[in-house]
């Protein structure tokens, strides 16, 4: 999204398709703008296919800059549709790896808080 428009006028499904081929002309920024797309997906309603995109950026041959981060968006995403058990899994998966960097475990911690896993959430917040 442009930072001139106001989220409420701006059509995610068309930002969304923008931001996939921009990443595909700026491979190195790849990570970023899928991220992006993945995230006006969200908010079109289209879940299923963000989590395409983030299981896209989780099997690239490329490494990723933060592959937790990709992982946690996935978790919350998938939790927000229905899919509760593979989430959980996810987010153990991320705390297990405890990763360095915080916004993989804000988005997790806020995922659970979401979910009213009020004491998980709080335990996510202190041990990232």
């Amino acid at each position: 999204m442009r930072p001139d428009t106001p989220a409420e006028n701006v059509d995610h499904h068309a930002e969304a398709a923008r931001l996939e081929r921009t990443a595909g002309l700026y491979p190195e920024d790849a990570e970023h703008l899928l991220l992006q797309a993945a995230a006006h997906l969200e908010l079109a309603g289209h879940r299923p296919r963000a989590t395409s995109l983030y299981d896209s950026l989780l099997s690239s041959s490329t490494p990723l800059e933060n592959p937790h981060l990709v992982r946690a968006l996935k978790a919350s995403n998938l939790w927000e549709y229905g899919h509760e058990a593979e989430a959980r899994a996810i987010i153990d998966g991320i705390r297990a790896a405890s990763p360095r960097d915080p916004a993989p475990w804000v988005i997790v911690a806020e995922a659970l808080e979401q979910h009213d896993e009020l004491e998980a959430a709080q335990e996510t917040f202190t041990q990232g």
